[in-house]
């Protein structure tokens, strides 16, 4: 059975990004969420370093800056800010 030689590896690998992707998605709601709380009802101001900084200080993750742009950028408009 050739077909099966490595689908334990792939899965595990797909599933580990997928959960990689999650926690990047968390780092940025709250990094978000934080900054409407600063804000107190002015501008949102929030940054791909906060996003970063909240992934570095509660998941251990060095998340590259184009990636937090990108989901920093997504987030907000999701969230209705952007």
């Amino acid at each position: 059975m050739i077909g099966w030689r490595g689908r334990r590896e792939r899965k595990g690998a797909r599933r580990d990004a997928e959960h990689q992707g999650r926690r990047v998605v968390l780092a940025a709601d709250w990094a978000i969420t934080l900054a409407v709380r600063r804000a107190d009802g002015g501008p949102v101001r929030v940054t791909p370093e906060d996003v970063r900084a909240w992934g570095a200080e509660h998941f251990l993750l060095d998340i590259p800056l184009d990636l937090a742009e990108d989901v920093l950028t997504a987030r907000l408009r999701v969230r209705g800010y952007g």
